[in-house]
This record gives structure tokens, C-alpha cells and sequence, in this order.
């Protein structure tokens, strides 16, 4: 089963919830190597589960389709488990960062929507950081919206971003890491009540043949992308979707990593195992790997 399912939240749903399951088909890229090691360091109502069909690029950042605004502005987003903002860049980037002027800007001058906010915005990333501004507007989805949504317009942006499909990050963490401190658009979407349930999963394609393939599913999840039952973990870290992980098997007994428990986290803005380095390295000793000269990665 190639399926991620996150809940966020649990309780009784009443009946003024609505029932659609939206599906989101995603796209998958890759940038630099370096940006593969990203640590966060702080940090419509259409009624179903809904879905995003996400897009990839040799097989790393899986991202789809939000427009903010109205007219709506359309951008693509990395939908990001480990994070918990969202910044797109801004037409205000400053004209010497090609990082923000290689991709689609926002323009509030354009929405009749926008609010201003105006507070100062600040992301750090292990090899990067992200600067600019909040602001507000609507953000659709697989044609719902999302209204009074708060995010960043990007006024600067690392090396990292430069070569980049995605125009911006669309955060699924919970908000208590969020840079912006405001709820995230997932929360919004919970709050609002335009999904049936506080609950979205992922099924990444393993075919990076082909970029697309990949699913974002809101709501809930897909019956076509799995068989069985799921097992339900306890989520022990606040704003993470952190977990206990008892062991790590290796195919065909060739040995145990994680022997007395170890804590993992699901994020799928980093598509790395990252671990301890004395259990990497019989892990990558076992897969045959070599090393990557020009990142601190395998």
C-alpha cells in the first residue's frame, strides 16, 4: 500500500458537513540537491473528499495547481507535510533575485480580494531561507475556496529556489510551527467545513517514468489506490506528524535498523530517509549507494 494518511483531527462530525472527497493530481520535480535537505529550523464548499493530481520531476518535490485571488492567479505548490506556511513570490521581488522572477508572482493589485496585512515574514531553511511579507486573500483547490486565507508574498528567496518547477510551498503541517503563526489553509478548509472529514492522505507514484501519477486526496481517501486496512499511529509531536517507528527490517534478513524504537517523521516535501548516521550507513551499505559529492546526501 503506497498510501500517506494524516489525520489531524478527531471528533463527531454533524450533518452540516458536506460529502465530497476532492482528489488532487500532483506533479513531481526535482531541484538541486541541496534543497533536498531542507529543515525547517523555528519552524466553496463543494462538499467530498476532494483530489489533486500531482505532478513530478525525476521523482523528489511533488506539487499541483492553487490559484489565489480573484481573478484567480495560478501557481503550483510543493504540498509539504513537514511545514506548516504558505508563500508564493510576489511581484514586488526585488528584480536582482532570479529565484523569485524565474517563477509566477502574486499581484494584489489584481485581486479584489486582497487584504493587506503587511507584517513581515520570515522562513529558515537548512539551506535556505524565504523572506517577505503577509497577506490575505482567497485560495481555490480543486475549485473549492478557501476564504480569508493568510500567506506570504515572497520578496526574496535563497540559491536554492533558482531552479525550482514549483513556484511557492503550500505548508500541511499544524500550525503551531507555522512562521506566519496563522491557521494553515488545511485548518481553514477543516474550519470552514467544506471537507467531510479532517483528514487528507497522499499516494506517490513510484513510476518517475512519467510526471504524473501522484494524488493529494482531501477529505479523506481513495479506495482505488489501496487494498486492506489501515493501522492508526499516535501523532507524540506537537505541529510534526511525528511518530514511533519499532524497527526497520531489511529485505531478505539482511538485517535490523531502529532495533529498540526510534521517533520518524512523514514529510513529503523531503523525499530522503534521513536518520541516524550509524544506521544510515549499513543502510547504504546494504543498497549498494554512493555518495553525492556535491550535497551532504546520498
Amino acid at each position: 500500500m503506497n498510501l500517506f494518511a494524516a489525520v489531524i483531527l478527531t471528533g463527531i462530525l454533524d450533518s452540516s458537513w458536506a460529502s465530497k472527497i476532492i482528489n488532487i493530481p500532483l506533479s513531481t520535480t526535482i531541484g538541486p540537491e541541496e534543497s533536498l535537505m531542507r529543515h525547517l529550523q523555528q519552524s466553496q464548499f463543494s462538499g467530498v473528499p476532494a483530489q489533486v493530481n500531482l505532478a513530478f520531476f525525476k521523482g523528489a518535490q511533488n506539487y499541483g495547481p492553487i490559484t489565489i485571488g480573484s481573478p484567480g492567479q495560478d501557481f503550483n505548490v510543493i504540498f509539504d507535510t513537514g511545514s506548516a506556511d504558505l508563500w508564493i513570490p510576489s511581484v514586488r521581488c526585488l528584480q536582482e533575485n532570479i529565484r523569485c522572477q524565474r517563477h509566477n508572482k502574486y499581484d494584489s493589485a489584481y485581486s479584489s480580494t486582497y487584504e493587506p496585512i503587511g507584517k513581515a515574514f520570515n522562513i529558515t531553511y537548512e539551506s535556505g531561507q524565504v523572506m517577505g511579507y503577509l497577506s490575505k486573500d482567497i485560495i481555490t483547490i480543486a475549485g473549492m475556496t478557501v476564504k480569508d486565507q493568510v500567506f506570504a508574498e515572497a520578496t526574496h528567496e535563497s540559491d536554492v529556489f533558482a531552479n525550482s518547477l514549483p513556484d511557492g510551498i503550500l505548508g500541511l503541517g499544524v500550525s503551531t510551527i507555522a512562521a506566519s503563526q496563522q491557521p494553515t489553509v488545511f485548518e481553514n478548509m477543516v474550519s470552514q467545513k467544506m471537507l467531510p472529514a479532517p483528514v487528507f492522505s497522499f499516494y506517490l507514484s513510484q513510476d518517475f517514468s512519467n510526471e504524473s501519477g501522484s494524488v493529494l486526496t482531501l477529505g479523506g481517501t481513495n479506495p482505488d489506490f489501496y487494498t486492506g486496512n489501515f493501522t492508526f499511529l499516535e501523532v507524540n509531536a506537537p505541529g510534526f506528524w511525528q511518530f514511533r517507528m519499532d524497527r526497520v527490517r531489511l529485505a531478505n534478513g539482511a538485517g535490523t535498523l531502529c532495533r529498540h524504537g526510534c521517533e520518524a517523521i512523514a514529510d513529503s516535501g523531503t523525499p530522503l530517509i534521513v536518520g541516524p548516521i550509524e544506521e544510515t550507513n549499513v543502510l547504504n551499505q546494504k543498497l549498494g549507494a554512493r555518495p553525492i559529492t556535491v550535497s551532504p546526501g546520498l
